[in-house]
């Protein structure tokens, strides 16, 4: 598994994918890979929080931790209270991207619109309530 480091650098990286998906038009794709962002941006939290290089990969931990839903990630994270704490664009913005799920790249061509795409793609990168921007002052 990445190393925190590894993690921070993998959703930069994805939100620069989210991007030139979204301006090439693949707002399916920038939608996807946008909740990647977020899912690196928390792992990354996690591995802060829990004071190791390593996000937890095997042994009994891995199944707590091999997990693609924000809402646990974000438990894990130990950010749930300070979420409910934050500006209200952030729950705005929060409640824009919870529904991501992996499988969503399954979901055929044109099931995201250019506007849904462009609120989710906001919803992750927008200053200073953006999810992922947020995420950021805690990893």
């Amino acid at each position: 598994m990445p190393t925190r480091n590894e993690l921070k650098e993998l959703a930069k990286l994805r939100l620069e994918e989210a991007e030139t998906l979204f301006n090439a038009s693949l707002y399916d794709g920038t939608v996807y890979i946008c909740g990647y962002v977020i899912e690196f941006a928390l792992k990354a939290r996690i591995c802060k929080l829990l004071d190791t290089d390593d996000y937890p990969s095997s042994g009994k931990l891995k199944s707590a931790y091999a997990v693609h839903d924000f809402e646990q990630l974000l438990l894990l994270s130990g950010l749930r209270k300070k979420i409910s704490l934050a500006h209200p664009d952030l729950h705005t913005n929060w409640s824009l991207i919870i529904p991501w799920f992996p499988e969503m790249r399954y979901q055929p061509k044109g099931t995201i619109s250019n506007s849904k795409a462009e609120e989710i793609l906001n919803a992750v990168r927008e200053k200073p309530n953006g999810v992922y921007r947020w995420i950021m002052k805690y990893w």
